[in-house]
């Protein structure tokens, strides 16, 4: 049974307003469905295919004109048993429901109500799926999900983008089996569609995708990804190794919610198949390396952020700044360029309105490579329109058959490039950094390391633009607040870089990553190296052991060394020699010291160590390993008991410790005195270097500033060079092929035909043509009355003027001067926007056509006159009826005259025809009407007329069929004879 349902009326709600939300509900997950010019057929493919309790809810977005009455709601009924409602204002989100939106308005979606919006005709564009999406991925985050059916144009391309960005999936039709396949093809353009599939195909993988464990939630299906300690590390390794892209100070609950999303897409229930994938599918690895980078932007993005930018900080900063100066701006993150090309704007809006020009240098930088390649080109959809005011349309854009384009004014202000954060050093000398809703996907730590690189890059009194979900934290005392609702912030300058931890920002990953996932850190080098030597020292024998990495500090410890060890007092040390007893401190040292500098194995014997029950005698042990990967040293320092003096050759004796000490005072004071002139020396290499480097810096910052703005003019002229080149190259080629067909036409046609312009000057003219002019190839561009022609047509010329005049077309049969007959028509040549250009002349020669016809005149003069002197009357009769033709006996047998019967019908009242007993007879029984019931000869018909002198006489009549062309019956010759009774 077809379920139709229409909202109940009169229940119009206003939107809530954002302060106040309705009360919380969890609604069922909305699926957004596009679709525009053959749509219609995709949706009922896809209904008819969707079971009706799966538990969704879906919103059909269509294009619809203002004043055409809808008929979606029905015609979607017929293809489902959900029911189907037209939206109306404040109605609430059903599960197993269909929405279809009603003319004249845009929908969007907000705490899982639908709520109405007049539509903006002051736009170019109305695009409502974008509105729509746009609004489902902010009501719904990472459960929404968009469905892209056939149309044309680019709407649904910017609404799947916050889709995606939201974390939602992206559902878009074969472009294949669309009838206009515009919007498919704009959404598949951007990469970040999940599936593409035949309409009746897609209801499956939808249900698949939202029945896999991920997308269930619950306790039941905890995070597989992080369940193995291993597998997101060998995830992260393999995306670094494809892409060059280190994803360890990401947040990890996002980074795992998206290889979550891309597992259930693909049906993996185990995280090891799809390590194996990704391994095996470079496709894959860019699929999720695009996924994690995601940049959910647009032009202009909150609009009163970007007008407060305008005011406070664009204007103050040119007011403040010497037009000498360059002006510098960083866009970090800028995705595919939206951001700093609306920068770009409002500063060429600013210096227009001073009337004061800058050299504006916009840095947008990004990780990914293709977002650069596409802001460069400055080409986006014609779905931008609802984020770019149409006078900022106008002004700097230009409409291609692609979309929008950004002036090559707006381009040059920008130079974009590919960047790392967290890996590259940062620009210089900056007058603004924007940076929005970027920091929000790192690690706190990392966090403050990036604004602490943004503090190094900023001008003193430079400002800093952050996103509405991001703050500077601690760092609040550095900066004056300029707009704490938009997070601008104006740098004072005061606080000093601390360059070690900018330089350390690429230090040890292994550190950094077991900060940021501790539940990986038993896959860590350190951690395998330590269970490496526990395993060796367990192995050899089991006394008390440490392990100090090179600078001396504890990192491991064995067994129980406490007797050998003191805490000291005050602030606490992890160095060895602090913590060691006294009676092992120097010879610890020494023998530190000496197998640091030896690499080998040192030992002393016969220590004693004072204990509770008295001294013990102690062998001291310092073994130097190397780590695996041979980039560091550890020590090993064993304390083996000693159960009696030990002379073995070879082993030290027991130190004498005033010779140790005062030896021990001599090598450090010597160190000492080498240490400080070697730090004095590198102290002033490294300050030279420093400067030099420096210099190099700004010297290759400048020349890659120009080289990039060189570059991306060379781009910009070489791109628009050869799309001129192919247009030209097409047109050379129609007009080649144009030139053919009119050579061919023009040399084969038997028709003379003559084109003459405005002042009646040959054009152009086909070799007939000379059949009645004298008229040769090097004629063209002479006029016409210079030409002589072979015709009996004196008015020829004065005709011409007077069709250019009056543009009546003009046909004339004319003869020539050598017997010949020619048809002459005179025509306005008319150009493809209708302009008259001049005459058409064309001569057709007919004179075969004038022999037959004397002919035919002639052989029709001659069976007239054997059909008048045939002693059988006869008489024709056409397919009305009407009586045409009768010879002269007719007129006897008639009793009329020519003339007369040429006045009446076959069935003339006058004639009072009936049957030789004198009853009438039906019309429908009589000669002719048979004959063309029959469509065959009819013989020897008997009946009588009347005579106009009243006498009744009886005729005997036979007749055949006419026919004409495609065998139609055009009426009928008539044999009629009076009978001798009469």
């Amino acid at each position: 049974m077809l379920i139709m349902k229409e909202s109940r009326k009169g229940k119009h709600r206003e939107t809530p307003a954002l302060s106040s939300p309705p009360p919380p509900f969890s609604p069922p997950i909305v699926v957004g469905i596009g679709a525009s010019a053959g749509g219609l057929e995709a949706l009922e493919q896809f209904f008819r295919n969707m079971s009706s309790d799966s538990g969704l809810a879906f919103v059909v977005i269509q294009h619809l004109s203002p004043d055409y009455k809808s008929l979606m709601v029905e015609l979607i009924s017929k293809y489902t048993s959900m029911p189907v409602y037209r939206i109306e204002d404040g109605m609430k989100v059903e599960p197993n429901s269909i929405y279809v939106i009603p003319p004249k308005h845009n929908v969007t979606l907000y705490y899982g109500h639908l709520y109405l919006h007049n539509q903006d005709h002051s736009k170019v564009l109305n695009l409502p799926i974008d509105i729509f999406l746009r609004s489902l991925a902010e009501d719904q985050g990472d459960r929404s999900i968009a469905i892209i059916l056939s149309g044309t144009g680019s709407d649904g391309t910017l609404g799947i983008r916050a889709i995606k960005g939201a974390g939602g999936m992206v559902m878009v039709q074969d472009e294949t089996t669309a009838k206009f396949d515009g919007m498919p093809r704009s959404a598949i353009s951007t990469g970040l569609v999940d599936y593409i599939l035949p309409p009746d195909q897609m209801p499956e993988a939808l249900l698949k995708f939202l029945q896999h464990p991920y997308m269930k939630g619950g306790e039941a299906n905890e995070q597989i990804v992080l369940k193995d300690q291993s597998v997101l590390l060998k995830i992260l390794g393999i995306l670094r190794e494809r892409t060059n892209i280190d994803f360890t100070f990401y947040k990890p609950n996002t980074i795992v919610r998206r290889i979550e999303r891309r597992m259930s897409i693909h049906q993996m229930d185990s995280a090891d198949e799809y390590i194996r994938f990704l391994q095996e599918s470079p496709t894959e690895v860019q699929t999720l390396y695009k996924d994690l980078l995601i940049g959910v932007t647009r032009f202009f993005r909150d609009v009163e952020a970007f007008e407060t930018v305008a005011k406070k900080v664009i204007c103050p900063l040119l007011e403040e700044k010497n037009p000498q100066e360059p002006v510098r701006v960083w866009s970090v993150g800028c995705s595919t360029g939206e951001e700093p090309y609306s920068l770009a704007m409002l500063f060429h809006e600013v210096m227009e309105q001073t009337d004061r020009y800058f050299d504006i240098k916009i840095f947008a930088t990004d990780l990914d490579r293709n977002s650069i390649e596409t802001a460069g080109i400055g080409i986006y959809p014609e779905s931008i329109v609802t984020d770019v005011q149409p006078d900022r349309l106008a002004r700097f854009f230009t409409h291609t058959e692609n979309g929008y384009q950004v002036k090559e004014s707006i381009r040059r202000l920008t130079i974009f490039a590919q960047h790392n954060i967290i890996r590259d050093p940062p620009f210089s000398k900056i007058d603004l950094l924007v940076c929005r809703n970027m920091l929000i996907y790192l690690q706190p730590g990392m966090q403050k390391k990036v604004l602490s690189l943004f503090e190094f890059a900023l001008q003193p009194r430079g400002y800093l633009f952050l996103g509405s979900s991001e703050s500077i934290g601690e760092s609040l005392d550095q900066y004056e607040t300029i707009s704490s609702k938009w997070k601008i912030y104006r740098y004072n300058g005061t606080k000093i870089l601390n360059r070690k931890t900018y330089f350390q920002l690429n230090g040890d990953r292994v550190a950094h990553t077991q900060a940021i996932y501790p539940i990986l850190r038993k896959t860590m080098d350190l951690e395998e190296f330590l269970q490496e030597v526990t395993e060796s020292a367990f192995t050899d024998y089991l006394p008390p052991s440490l392990i100090v990495n090179e600078a001396y500090e504890v990192v491991h410890t064995l067994k129980d060394p406490n007797r050998f060890l003191k805490i000291p007092t005050g602030r606490f040390t992890q160095n060895i020699l602090k913590m060691v007893r006294p009676e092992l401190a120097i010879a610890l040292s020494t023998a530190l010291h000496k197998a640091e500098k030896e690499k080998k194995e040192y030992r002393y014997r016969g220590l004693q160590v004072a204990d509770e029950n008295g001294s013990i005698s102690v062998e001291l042990i310092i073994r130097p390993v190397q780590e695996r990967k041979g980039k560091k040293t550890y020590y090993v320092i064993i304390f083996q008991e000693q159960s009696t003096p030990c002379t073995e050759p070879g082993i030290p004796a027991p130190p004498d410790i005033e010779s140790q000490y005062q030896q021990r005072i001599h090598d450090l004071e010597q160190e000492l005195m080498f240490s400080r002139e070697n730090l004095q020396a590198t102290i002033e290499e490294l300050e030279a270097a420093n400067e030099e480097l420096q210099a190099t810096n700004e010297e290759l910052i400048a020349s890659n500033e120009e080289l990039q703005s060189t570059n991306e003019e060379l781009q910009s002229v070489n791109e628009e060079l050869y799309t001129v080149n192919s247009e030209h190259q097409n047109k050379i080629e129609e007009l080649t092929q144009l030139n053919n067909d009119l050579f061919n036409l023009l040399k084969n046609t038997d028709i003379g035909t003559l084109f003459l312009d405005k002042a009646l000057r040959i054009r152009k003219f086909t070799p007939a043509i000379s059949q009645v002019l004298n008229i040769l190839e090097t004629d063209t561009g002479r006029p016409i009355h210079h030409i002589n022609h072979n015709l009996n047509y004196p008015n020829f010329f004065e005709d011409l003027s007077q069709v250019l005049a009056d543009l009546k077309p003009l046909e004339q049969e004319v003869e020539s001067k050598n017997g010949e007959w020619f048809i002459v028509r005179i025509l306005p040549y008319r150009t493809i926007e209708n302009i008259v250009d001049g005459l058409v002349v064309t001569v057709l020669n007919i004179t075969e056509r004038k022999k037959l016809e004397k002919q035919i005149e002639r052989e029709r003069d001659l069976l007239m006159l054997i059909l008048d002197t045939s002693p059988i009357a006869r008489a024709m009769v056409d397919k009305t009826g009407k009586i045409v033709y009768a010879n002269k006996k007719a007129e006897e047998v008639l009793g009329l005259t020519r003339s007369e019967i040429h006045q009446r019908t076959y069935n003339d009242p006058a004639w009072k025809i009936t049957d030789l007993a004198g009853n009438p007879i039906p019309d429908s029984e009589l000669p002719f009407p048979t004959i063309l019931r029959t469509k065959k000869p009819l013989k020897e018909y008997i009946h009588a007329i009347q005579w106009p002198d009243g006498r009744r006489v009886p005729l005997r009549i036979s007749g055949v069929p006419l026919f004409g062309k495609e065998s139609e019956l055009i009426g009928a010759i008539f044999m009629i004879e009076l009978m001798e009774n009469s």
